[in-house]
């Protein structure tokens, strides 16, 4: 088997934030969204990047962006395979968009698969539904990020439209794809309740395919990155999120009638 090149950012191991057990996550280069809130600007554009910071006084760099083949990633990945038995974790590609390197995540999840070990995509879904049927098809979870609903909403925070995102997950829900759907919550941005609802009965209707969802605060522990990079960083205000909102938000998803995750909790 031809192996396949690819960019990635960074691998996070021993992670319990990306799906189910303990994971490896693959954070990939390259994204066609700009979400206000990315907690990893390094990886939006395509290419390697160097980012610039001072430690000990002293001005310093550092590279972010290294090309593996398939074959030599599965075969590292595979090293913490223990942990993923022992757990039910696995791998988890990431980004970035992960779905822009198709062919590069799809021949190492299929090496993977050979080893027995499972792998997860997590995705915008804002890709070519012939993409992500195919890589899904390698694919034991696809972790699914829901933005926002209406359309205009998501283009303010993500300078993309939503239509084909949200018909794509509608088509991975059909083909019975196991999903994990998220939600960043990012207060003045796409926090409106009335929005949220509208995310969520359409979850709803995704039925038995949708196996939790979580909900995600926003942070801002990717602030430092936007500095090392020289780009002001995008989002602006307060950006705590008040017990009460949560209040609501369960409430309008109980009322909707799906059961949700807050990460805080």
């Amino acid at each position: 088997m031809v192996s396949v090149k690819g960019l990635v950012g960074f691998l996070q191991g021993y992670s319990t934030k990306d799906g189910p057990g303990i994971r490896t996550t693959v954070f990939c280069v390259n994204c066609n969204l700009r979400c206000k809130w990315c907690s990893n600007p390094e990886l939006m554009l395509p290419g390697k990047k160097t980012m610039h910071f001072t430690l000990g006084g002293e001005e310093r760099t550092q590279e972010v962006g290294e090309e593996w083949d398939s074959a030599q990633l599965a075969a590292w990945l595979a090293r913490d395979r223990t942990f993923y038995e022992e757990s039910g974790g696995g791998i988890t590609f990431s980004g970035g968009e992960a779905a822009l390197q198709a062919d590069f995540v799809a021949d190492t999840a299929a090496r993977l698969a050979a080893m027995g070990i499972s792998s997860a995509l997590d995705t915008a879904g804002d890709v070519p539904w012939e993409t992500l049927d195919r890589l899904s098809d390698h694919m034991a979870y696809v972790l699914y990020d829901v933005k926002a609903f209406d359309g205009e909403l998501h283009r303010a925070c993500t300078g993309r439209g939503n239509a084909r995102i949200l018909a794509n997950l509608e088509k991975l829900a059909a083909k019975g794809q196991r999903l994990i759907i998220r939600m960043v919550i990012v207060p003045g941005y796409n926090d409106d309740l009335a929005d949220v609802q509208k995310r969520m009965a359409f979850v709803k209707k995704l039925g038995d395919a949708v196996e939790r969802v979580d909900i995600l605060p926003y942070h801002t522990l990717g602030k430092g990155k936007y500095q090392r990079l020289g780009i002001p960083y995008p989002i602006a205000g307060d950006e705590r999120i008040s017990e009460t909102y949560w209040m609501q938000l369960r409430a309008v998803a109980d009322e909707v009638g799906v059961s949700v995750r807050i990460a805080l909790e």
